[in-house]
């Protein structure tokens, strides 16, 4: 069963702190994924996820109910991580996909960086938004067409190939 937020609004505008964890809980991997995918370093994204939440919480009278929360909270975190962006433009590090087992144990943290920084910068904004939508926030593509607001053939495609372009890029270091 699917989370409803829209049964935690009240208690969240009455500042609820049981309310925003499970609000939270619910919606940090999309907002981690939303921000990292524009800003992409480790120590921003916390930054400007604890701004997001901050904002929802000083802007909740303004979310309309039996509307999508997510999609609410994830244009907050992008509008955020945009203006960042704009005001930093500087290429930061990408330290997701820290999935040991795709490197040999011996491979150095810093190389491991290099590495995903490289090839996911090969990906347009769009198309790594839902790829990091879908692995790191593991949002299912019928969720992040509604988050990012394209219709769900449209994100599929894109996924498809971002995908085949992350595997092409990844052969290059064989």
């Amino acid at each position: 069963m699917a989370f409803n937020y829209d049964d935690y609004i009240d208690l969240l505008i009455e500042k609820n702190e049981h309310a925003f964890n499970l609000i939270y809980e619910a919606s940090h991997k999309t907002v981690f994924a939303v921000i990292k995918s524009i800003v992409r370093s480790q120590t921003v994204t916390e930054d400007l996820m604890q701004d997001t939440y901050m904002k929802a919480i000083a802007k909740i009278h303004t979310y309309k109910r039996n509307k999508n929360f997510l999609r609410w909270i994830s244009s907050i975190a992008h509008n955020l991580a945009i203006d960042y962006y704009r005001n930093n433009k500087q290429a930061s590090n990408l330290d997701i996909l820290d999935n040991e087992d795709l490197f040999p144990a011996d491979t150095p943290r810093s190389d491991k960086d290099s590495f995903i920084d490289e090839i996911m910068s090969t990906l347009d904004d769009e198309v790594r938004q839902i790829v990091l939508l879908h692995i790191v926030s593991e949002e299912t593509f019928i969720n992040i067409s509604k988050i990012i607001n394209k219709p769900l053939g449209t994100v599929l495609w894109l996924y498809n190939k971002g995908i085949k372009k992350l595997r092409k890029e990844a052969k290059k270091y064989e």
